[in-house]
């Protein structure tokens, strides 16, 4: 990764990769390791497997908070622990997996290809991995079977796609609107609320997490209301597209 391990809280490790500020983090209990969307680059995953074999964890399981390529990586070295999400994003790699998967061809290792989106659902009765106390918060925010994951011991919550400081709210572009969108952050809002640190998918860790909440609110209220957007994230050149289209389906939400 492009900069160490960061424990924001205990035995919860974060690490950003050097694209988009993409997070893995890997929650560590009594020598065992949940690894929540491990990314991006060979180096990095390897990284990943790298930081847990010193910190004497073994890798228990794997989860991908959403579907999307770059939360369903994997590395050799990881071992063949469990890798769970969604049952929406795990029937989706099971039945379109060359489409999903597209992306990443070219771009990573063919071997590290052949492990991408390899995840199964999580069972009905909760993530089976007793390590810590880890309540799963599922919506369709950003994309269908989207995972919040809420480390209840410690107060964290890893948001996956959602409540970053560098991306702006980013719809699924499959939604012709932003109900879903919306609906995600009501879900969210009182875990939010509760939770002392926030783990986006892509960007830094927050131990204000409402402020993010809030954030994201004013920001859709704005486009909603098709009024002028004042966003310090408008500033990255990457989200003037997500803006644009976001205002599309603001007007079919209206």
């Amino acid at each position: 990764m492009t900069r160490a391990a960061v424990e924001v809280a205990p035995g919860v490790h974060v690490m950003t990769s050097r694209r988009y500020a993409t997070t893995t983090t890997a929650v560590i209990a009594e020598g065992e390791a949940l690894v929540v969307d491990p990314c991006w680059d060979a180096d990095e995953l390897a990284g990943v497997a790298g930081f847990l074999e010193a910190a004497g964890a073994r890798c228990a399981a794997g989860l991908a908070t959403h579907l999307h390529y770059d939360h369903v990586l994997w590395h050799p070295d990881l071992g063949e622990a469990p890798r769970w999400s969604s049952a929406w994003a795990a029937s989706q790699w099971s039945s379109d997996r060359a489409a999903l998967v597209q992306p990443l061809i070219g771009d990573i290792p063919d071997d590290l290809v052949g492990l991408a989106g390899r995840v199964t659902a999580v069972p009905g009765n909760g993530l089976p991995w007793r390590g810590r106390e880890v309540s799963l918060h599922e919506h369709d925010a950003h994309a269908r079977g989207h995972l919040a994951v809420e480390i209840t011991d410690t107060g964290v919550l890893l948001a996956g796609d959602m409540l970053s400081d560098v991306e702006l709210p980013y719809p699924d572009a499959d939604e012709p609107d932003l109900a879903s969108y919306l609906a995600g952050l009501d879900r969210l809002a009182e875990v939010v609320r509760r939770s002392r640190v926030l783990v986006p998918g892509h960007g830094t860790p927050t131990y204000s997490p409402i402020e993010r909440l809030d954030a994201d609110r004013r920001y859709l209220e704005a486009v909603l209301a098709d009024r002028p957007v004042d966003d310090p994230r408008l500033a990255d050149p990457d989200n003037q597209g997500i803006h644009a289209r976001t205002i599309e389906q603001a007007r079919a939400t209206r």
